[in-house]
C-alpha cells in the first residue's frame, strides 16, 4: 500500500513537471488555431494560407511577439464591418504644431495624432530626410462628428455608392484611431512622387503600412491609397510582411478574430 501511495506520488510530481516546463502558449495557440482555421482557410490566398499552416510553430512565436509589444489599440481592426464607437478617441492625442524638433512638415496647423506615432513619424520623416525626401503631413486624427460631416459632404457631390469607395462612414475610418495619416497630394499621383516611392519602400522599417494597397479593393473595401499609412509598430509591420503578403487587412482580420477566439476560449 506504501508503495502505491508513493508510486502515485512520484507520478503526480512528473506530470507537475511536465506540464511546467512544456509551453502552455503552445497548447493555447493550436486550441486558437483551430478555431480560426475555417476562416483564414477560405478567406486567406492559398499561398498565405499554406506558409502559415505549414509553419505554424514559427508563425506563433512570431504572432505572440506581436501581440506582447502591441500598446493602446495599434492593432485593432477598423473597416467597413467593424466600427468604433461614436464616443471613442485615442489617448493622448497631441497638436503637432507644438512638436519643436520636427522633421516633417505639416501642411495645417490644426493637425493632431495619436503621442503614440508621433516618435514613430519624426523617426521616419528623419530616414526620409537623410535621403532628400520630404513627407508632409496633410491629414491625421479625424472624431466621429468630423467623419461624420465628411462623409456627408462627399456624398452630396459623388452619391453614396461612389463616396463608399473612396471615403469611411464615421466610426469605419482609421482616422478617429489617431495613428493614421495623409500624405502630400492626397491623390494617385502620390505614388509617382519621391515621398510615394519612397514611403512604399521603406515605412514597414519604421512601423507604418499601406492601408489601402492597389487592385486590393476587393479586400479593404477602399480603392487604392498610396498617401494613406496607419502606425502598427515595427514588429507587426515585419509580421505583416513576412506572412500575410504584406496586406494590412488580412493580418489585422486575423488578429481581431485571434483575439476573439482566444477570449471563447479563456
Amino acid at each position: 500500500m506504501y508503495f502505491s501511495i508513493k508510486k502515485f506520488f512520484s507520478l503526480f510530481l512528473f506530470l507537475i513537471l511536465v506540464c511546467s516546463i512544456y509551453p502552455k502558449d503552445k497548447l493555447a495557440d493550436e486550441d486558437v488555431y483551430k478555431k480560426v482555421y475555417t476562416y483564414i482557410s477560405k478567406r486567406f490566398p492559398k499561398q498565405i494560407f499554406d506558409k502559415i499552416d505549414k509553419n505554424r510553430v514559427i508563425f506563433f512565436k512570431d504572432l505572440n511577439v506581436v501581440l506582447k509589444n502591441e500598446k493602446e489599440d495599434e492593432l485593432i481592426l477598423v473597416d467597413k464591418l467593424n466600427r468604433l464607437d461614436k464616443n471613442y478617441t485615442p489617448k493622448n492625442i497631441i497638436l503637432l504644431v507644438n512638436i519643436k524638433d520636427r522633421k516633417y512638415v505639416l501642411y495645417r496647423h490644426d493637425i493632431y495624432l495619436a503621442k503614440i506615432a508621433e516618435r514613430p513619424l519624426q523617426r521616419i520623416s528623419e530616414a526620409a530626410q537623410k535621403d532628400g525626401v520630404e513627407i508632409l503631413i496633410r491629414s491625421a486624427y479625424r472624431d466621429y462628428t468630423h467623419q461624420s460631416q465628411l462623409f456627408k459632404k462627399y456624398v452630396k457631390e459623388y452619391g453614396p455608392h461612389e463616396t463608399s469607395i473612396f471615403s469611411a462612414q464615421p466610426g469605419a475610418s482609421q482616422h478617429q484611431l489617431g495613428t493614421a495619416i495623409d500624405l502630400g497630394s492626397i491623390d494617385d499621383s502620390y505614388a509617382d512622387t519621391a515621398a510615394g516611392k519612397w514611403m512604399l519602400k521603406n515605412a514597414w522599417k519604421y512601423g507604418w503600412s499601406l492601408s489601402y494597397p492597389k487592385d486590393m479593393e476587393h479586400i479593404t473595401g477602399y480603392k487604392w491609397e498610396s498617401w494613406h499609412y496607419r502606425y502598427l509598430g515595427v514588429e507587426a509591420c515585419k509580421f505583416q510582411k513576412e506572412w500575410f503578403g504584406d496586406i494590412q487587412q488580412y493580418m489585422l482580420e486575423f488578429i481581431d478574430l485571434w483575439k476573439k477566439e482566444k477570449a471563447k476560449l479563456n
